[in-house]
């Protein structure tokens, strides 16, 4: 599947609504179910501003094959991440299961999320010793890392890795403007499809 390869413009929009289906009953009751198996995927409305013509001819030549019926696949804004030689953990002897986690943003280290979403897999520190997948450790897409033997008391582990989101979307309406000698600016709206 082909990757949207243009960046956006800071302040992309995303919007969510769930799809419910809801049967509504005498006296004010109602009852809702969720519509599918994947009833939330998020809407970006994205913007393209002061483009080459160059730039925004390819923008809208990549969007107008694919027709609003073709997916590809969009990195999502602000999901890129990537941290260096980041805490996993403290060994204690007797655990062998650790979670990657990385910061929510740079700038708050503190609050942490799962590290998935790997451009490459994460590579795994013991007191600044790489290990080896497969031989050292097992390590799952979840972000779960398996020692095949707990690590020593005190052990410092930590991991090298960098990842994004990436969405498959497809692209239902989108917008030209020319705002003056070889400046356009376009607005697009991608929409997240289940599969």
């Amino acid at each position: 599947m082909e990757r949207f390869p243009f960046t956006p413009d800071y302040g992309a929009q995303q919007q969510t609504q769930p799809r419910v289906l809801k049967a509504q009953f005498g006296d004010g009751y109602a009852q809702r179910a969720e519509d599918g198996m994947r009833p939330v995927l998020p809407r970006w409305t994205l913007q393209f501003n002061a483009r080459r013509k160059m730039e925004a001819d390819a923008i809208e030549a990549f969007l107008q094959v694919r027709r609003g019926v073709e997916s590809f696949e969009f990195v999502v804004p602000s999901s890129a991440w990537d941290v260096t030689v980041f805490p996993l953990g403290t060994g204690d002897g007797a655990r062998t299961q650790y979670l990657l986690e990385r910061p929510v943003a740079p700038e708050v280290p503190g609050e942490r999320v799962p590290a998935t979403g790997w451009t490459s897999p994460p590579q795994v520190y013991r007191d600044g010793v790489l290990l080896s997948v497969g031989a050292d450790y097992v390590l799952s897409s979840s972000g779960l890392v398996a020692f095949t033997a707990a690590p020593a008391p005190g052990a410092a582990l930590t991991f090298t890795g960098k990842g994004e989101r990436v969405a498959r979307v497809v692209c239902e309406s989108w917008s030209s403007t020319v705002k003056g000698f070889n400046s356009h600016d376009i607005s697009a709206e991608f929409q997240e499809v289940a599969g």
